[in-house]
Formats: structure tokens, C-alpha cells, sequence
């Protein structure tokens, strides 16, 4: 578990002022701020070109006070901790990326489950894509609204659930496609597990050939839509209207994406993602 001085720094970094308490209103205010101020990225990976340290303090240096980001098992095994030293009932589940493909994917994401007076909710803020940016409650079929988006959770199998999101069009943050349809974005497991069994996932997902060691991609949510950034294309959305920025340097890039996302990397990194 996080150490206080841990907890109240990040807690500082996410905006808030004093320990909030372990409710639902606190839960959603949590997820909204870490996906609006911490970014999923890939770019120190990318870069490192081998599986990050999944060791607490590693990737505590490197998202709170680096400031540099990090992937699915960075992003929601700090968050978990943060949460388990408020005192919410959180627990890590295994996950498979769909984003309404047709065919199969491996389990390839940590998420997180949280349970509140009884009732379970997935917490979210490592996926890099669409995803509630609140707590979404697991009950089959519940439309939720959250923050303008809307999920839907259903049972797939024993165990499973999908999160559905139903896109709206011009009123969707993420897409542009008409008309309004409903896609899986996630499949998640509730079955229990342990810190370690994603030891394996990482290393699996940072070998050549997968997206996150092959590709540099960065998402940041806004108030208004989101900030994203891959190899070296930036893309920005506020209020429905979309703007692309190619940037052809890496001297561009960086500037870029220290100015988007508050990243910033050394000159000529090779092998340690730091700064």
C-alpha cells in the first residue's frame, strides 16, 4: 500500500485538497481527474524497447513525479493502491481490449473492480480509449450515463461481462460515425487474481509486434473531449470539432507532447524512459 506522504502527493497531482472519502462520489471524481491529468502512454516503452517495472516504486516515480504516463498495468496497479489506501475495497481483474472488433483478442488489460455497499463497479483509467470516466456499475443491461457517454454492462459468460458503449454521433467524444450504433469496448473478468499474474501480460504485451511496443500512442481526456497522440500525429477534440496536427520531427514531437500532455522526455533517450 501506498505510504502517506505517497498517497497525498498523488492525490495532489490528481487536484484534490485533503483525503477524500471512500464513497461513489468520490470514486467518480477520482477516476475523472486521473483521466484528465495522468496519460496513458506507451511512449517510454516504445522508446525503451523492453517491459516496464512493475515494481511500486518504479512506476510511483515514474507517473506522480515524472509526470511521464504509462499502460494498463502502470496505470491501474498504482491506481488500485492509491484507492486501497482510502479505503475503497479494490481489486485488480483480467481484461480483454475489444474496441468492436469482430474476431478474438488475447487478455491484454488490468483493470480494476471496486466494491461499494455490495455492488460492483468497475474503475477504470488505463485503457487508452473509450472507457467510462467514472465508476460504472456491473448490473446487466444498466444504460449508464456518465459524463455525457453512455455504457452499457452485460453478462457474456460466467465470470465475463462486456461494457458495451452506445455512440452518439456528433455528441460522441471519441468517434465521428453515423449513424449512432452500439460496440463492446471491453470484455472483463471477475474471477480473482494476484499482483503477480500480470507479470507474464506485460511482458507479453511489450514484445515486438504488439501495439504498445511497436507504436508511440498517448490519450489524455479534456473537459470538453480528449487529447491523442500516435507516432508522431497529434489529435485534439473540444466541443465536437476535430483537429490533426502532423509533427515530423522528433524535436516537434517531444514539444508536442510536452505541451499536450505534460511529458517530457531527455534528449536522445535510449533505454530508460526517465527524464
Amino acid at each position: 500500500m501506498l505510504s502517506d506522504a505517497q498517497r497525498d502527493e498523488y492525490l495532489e497531482k490528481l487536484g484534490f485538497d485533503g483525503i477524500p472519502a471512500p464513497t461513489k462520489d468520490s470514486l467518480d471524481a477520482l477516476i475523472w481527474a486521473h483521466q484528465a491529468r495522468v496519460p496513458f502512454s506507451t511512449v517510454s516503452l516504445h522508446r525503451a524497447r523492453t517491459a516496464p517495472d512493475l515494481s511500486r516504486e518504479t512506476i510511483y516515480r515514474k507517473v506522480v513525479q515524472q509526470s511521464l504516463g504509462g499502460y494498463c498495468f502502470e496505470l491501474n496497479k498504482l491506481f488500485e493502491e492509491l484507492l486501497g489506501s482510502l479505503g475503497y475495497q479494490a481489486r485488480p481483474v483480467l481484461c480483454r481490449a475489444v474496441r468492436g472488433r469482430e474476431g478474438r483478442m488475447p487478455i491484454n488489460h488490468r483493470g480494476i473492480v471496486v466494491t461499494l455497499e455490495g455492488k460492483r463497479y468497475s474503475a477504470d483509467v488505463g485503457f487508452g480509449g473509450p472507457m467510462p470516466s467514472g465508476a460504472l456499475l456491473l448490473a446487466e443491461g444498466a444504460e449508464q450515463d456518465i459524463n455525457g457517454e453512455t455504457y452499457i454492462p452485460e453478462k457474456a459468460t460466467e465470470g465475463w461481462w462486456r461494457i458495451d458503449r452506445l455512440t452518439k454521433a456528433g455528441a460522441d467524444l471519441h468517434d465521428d460515425a453515423i449513424p449512432a450504433r452500439r460496440q463492446t469496448e471491453l470484455e472483463l473478468c471477475t474471477a480473482p487474481v494476484e499482483d503477480i499474474d500480470f507479470a507474464a501480460l506485460n511482458a507479453a504485451c511489450s514484445e515486438p509486434g504488439t501495439l504498445f511496443r511497436d507504436h508511440e500512442v498517448v490519450n489524455l481526456r479534456t473537459e470538453n473531449g480528449y487529447k491523442g497522440y500516435k507516432d508522431g500525429v497529434l489529435t485534439v477534440r473540444e466541443n465536437g470539432c476535430k483537429t490533426i496536427f502532423e509533427l515530423a520531427t522528433r524535436a516537434e514531437q517531444d514539444a508536442a507532447l510536452a505541451e499536450h500532455f505534460g511529458m517530457r522526455f531527455k534528449e536522445n533517450m535510449h533505454g530508460s524512459g526517465e527524464m
